[in-house]
């Protein structure tokens, strides 16, 4: 496993964001495990709500579902 080289101490959210995205630059076996995971959770989303909205439009009755519950 790769471990995340810290430039810098991170003091707020935004300086972890800025240390991992440097991280995602400089590590392409790391951007590649991210991409591959980020791929998987939004085909599995698309699976559950087509499957959840069958006969409507998913994208529309997701947003609805997800705005109704605060998301």
């Amino acid at each position: 496993m790769n471990k995340i080289k810290l430039s810098k101490i991170p003091k707020t959210d935004l300086d972890y964001v800025e240390i991992y995205a440097e991280n995602l630059k400089t590590n392409p076996e790391l951007f590649k495990q991210q991409k591959m995971l980020i791929e998987s959770q939004m085909k599995s989303s698309r699976s559950f709500f087509q499957n959840l909205f069958k006969g409507k439009d998913f994208k529309t009755e997701a947003r609805k579902y997800l705005k109704e519950r605060g998301g």
